[in-house]
């Protein structure tokens, strides 16, 4: 059993204790710790090599998209089940999920919890467990100083994001659905396949890690006396919204006139054309057992009438990747 922490966030006591616990206890679990870009990657491949059947990361949102992409780069039967300890500000992931903030907790947790596979999204050639976000809350991220984040965590996105939001320009581009096909004029373009980004802001909040879907979130650009509107469309979240655009599918397709920033797992790229789909059931993650973003919780709990009819509708328009 391997645990990799991000360099920057190694100066945990509770976490160094806890592994001298479970070493006591019996358990062999190596350390790594990140210096340069492309550790976490390499250290997960030679812990495959050597037949290690569960790895466990601890840093931030960043730290756990590194540790994604590592993971599906190696075969199916090849990859470890992925542990989670929390060490970032954020935490999107992490905390949506469940899993403990405390890092003894986390790591006792990662070691000794049950595993269960869950989807992973792409986005053209690049893996992301939790969400893409475009645009306005991409802009927000990208621009809130890493000394606000530490001093205020999650609030100081929103902090920035009140200065800002005023004076952003929506992104124009052409979006394609199953089903459907359109020229939208967006501030805010989300598609998760966990709930939340940014700091704890829900932006698919009817995302599920397990079924096979991508949330797509679509606000379009709108005026200040539409509010009203908006918060019934934000209320409804529905296909056919006026301002709020809600869907539930398992690729897309979206063309922006320029490059559109997408926070990416905390990490930021640029793209003028997106291609996404799901990878179902890709990765083993160690979760809690009332795990509120597993489906397999609610049973055969219905699903949204409108997002069944968009998922049901012919594919074909995609281009999708081998």
């Amino acid at each position: 059993m391997l645990l990799i922490i991000n360099g920057k966030s190694n100066e945990h006591p509770t976490l160094r204790r806890t592994v001298m616990q479970l070493r006591k206890e019996g358990i062999p679990l190596d350390v790594r710790v990140t210096w340069e870009a492309g550790d976490v990657a390499r250290f997960i491949h030679e812990a495959a090599a050597q037949e290690c059947r569960r790895v466990i990361v601890g840093g931030g949102d960043g730290t756990l998209h590194e540790a994604v992409n590592g993971l599906m780069a190696l075969p199916p039967d090849q990859r470890p089940t992925l542990g989670i300890v929390p060490l970032g500000t954020a935490n999107d992931f992490a905390t949506a999920a469940g899993i403990p903030a405390d890092p003894g907790d986390a790591l006792t947790f990662a070691v000794r919890g049950t595993s269960f596979p869950i989807d992973v999204g792409l986005i053209n050639d690049v893996y992301f467990l939790n969400m893409a976000s475009g645009g306005f809350g991409a802009k927000v991220t990208a621009s809130t100083p890493a000394a606000l984040k530490k001093t205020l965590g999650g609030g100081a996105y929103s902090l920035v994001g009140a200065f800002r939001f005023l004076n952003f320009s929506p992104y124009k581009g052409r979006l394609k659905l199953p089903g459907l096909e359109e020229d939208v004029s967006t501030v805010i373009f989300a598609i998760g396949n966990g709930r939340q980004a940014g700091g704890a802001q829900e932006l698919a909040p009817r995302a599920y890690i397990d079924d096979g879907l991508l949330d797509v979130l679509v606000l379009k650009s709108f005026r200040i006396w539409e509010l009203p509107r908006l918060i019934r469309d934000l209320e409804r979240l529905a296909p056919n919204g006026n301002l709020v655009r809600y869907f539930q599918v398992p690729s897309l397709e979206f063309e922006c006139d320029e490059a559109m920033p997408i926070n990416l797992d905390g990490e930021m790229q640029e793209y003028e054309h997106i291609s996404m789909q799901v990878q179902p059931l890709a990765l083993d993650v160690t979760l809690p057992k009332n795990c509120k973003l597993l489906l397999r919780n609610l049973g055969d709990s219905p699903r949204d009438a409108d997002a069944e009819e968009f998922i049901s509708a012919d594919a074909d328009v995609f281009h999708k990747e081998d």
